[in-house]
C-alpha cells in the first residue's frame, strides 16, 4: 500500500487556481443539510483536502455565520488558501488523522481528494470521530471503475491503472462506512457525456498541471499519449471531436 500521495501539491500551489475547472460554485450538499437540521446553534464544517480553499469560499455563502474549517497535508495550497480568506481557520494535517476533538463537527466534506489520501479507511474513522450526532459526512469523486472510457484513459492508459488502484470502489466505500457505524449511507452515481473538442484538449493535456491524472503517471506514459493525440490530429480525415463519458460518484453518511 503507498504512503504518499501519488502528486506533489506544494510543488504546484501557486498554479492550482489557474487551471481549468477550479471555480467553485455553493456545493447543494451542506444546503440540503442545513434545511434538514434545525439548528440551534453555530454550524461547524470541516472540509479535509480543502485544497485552495475555493469550495469553503463558495460554501460560505451558504452559511455565513457557520464556522468553516479547511484541512490539507499540503501547506502550499493552504497558503493559497489563506489569502483568499486570512481570517479562516486553516490547518495543516494528513486528512487520516484529524487533530480535533471528537464531536466537533456537524458536517464534513471531502470534495474530489478521497483517492489522496493513503489510508482511507482511517479517514472515514476519524470523520466519524469528530462528526457530532445527527452529522453528516459527504463525499464527491470521480468513479474510474464506471467510465473505462474517459478520454484521458484512452490516451493515457496508465492513468487508468493507478486510478483503479487510488480510488476504491463505491461499493467498498459503502460497506467500510456502514462497518464504521454511519447510517443511511447511500451513492449517487452521475454520467456525464459532453462533445470534446480535441484541439483545445490537446492544448489543455500540453499543460500536465491541470490534471492530477497527468501528473501521477509516468513521463513515458504522458508522452507517449501526447504524441499519439498530435499524430492523430495531424491525419486527414481525423474526426476532431469525440463525445467524452465522465462518472461523478458521491457518497453520504450519518451519524447517528
Amino acid at each position: 500500500m503507498r504512503t504518499v500521495s501519488r502528486v506533489d501539491y506544494d510543488a504546484i500551489a501557486h498554479l492550482y487556481d489557474g487551471q481549468p475547472h477550479r471555480d467553485k460554485t455553493a456545493d447543494p450538499e451542506p444546503r440540503t443539510f442545513l434545511v434538514r437540521r434545525a439548528a440551534t446553534s453555530r454550524l461547524s464544517i470541516l472540509d479535509i483536502a480543502c485544497g485552495t480553499g475555493n469550495q469553503i469560499a463558495a460554501n460560505r455563502l451558504l452559511a455565513p455565520d457557520a464556522l468553516f474549517v479547511g484541512l490539507d497535508r499540503s501547506l502550499g495550497m493552504l497558503r493559497q488558501a489563506q489569502t483568499k480568506m486570512p481570517h479562516g481557520f486553516w490547518v495543516h494535517a494528513d486528512g487520516s488523522v484529524l487533530p480535533f476533538q471528537s464531536e466537533s463537527f456537524d458536517f464534513v466534506t471531502c470534495q474530489f481528494a478521497f483517492h489522496h489520501i493513503p489510508d482511507k479507511a482511517g479517514m472515514l474513522r476519524a470523520a466519524f470521530r469528530v462528526l457530532r450526532r445527527d452529522g453528516r459526512l459527504v463525499m464527491r469523486n470521480l468513479c474510474p471503475q464506471a467510465h473505462p472510457d474517459w478520454i484521458y484513459y484512452d490516451y493515457f492508459p496508465e492513468a487508468h491503472a493507478l486510478d483503479l488502484e487510488d480510488f476504491w470502489p463505491h461499493e467498498t466505500i459503502a460497506t467500510t462506512m456502514e462497518a464504521i457505524g454511519f447510517a443511511a449511507v447511500s451513492v449517487e452515481l452521475e454520467h456525464l457525456h459532453v462533445e470534446q473538442d480535441l484541439r483545445a484538449w490537446l492544448d489543455t493535456v500540453r499543460r500536465r498541471d491541470t490534471n492530477s491524472q497527468l501528473m501521477a503517471i509516468s513521463d513515458r506514459a504522458y508522452d507517449a499519449g501526447l504524441r499519439r493525440l498530435e499524430h492523430e490530429l495531424s491525419e486527414q480525415g481525423t474526426p476532431r471531436t469525440r463525445v467524452d463519458h465522465l462518472c461523478l460518484l458521491t457518497v453520504r453518511g450519518d451519524k447517528p
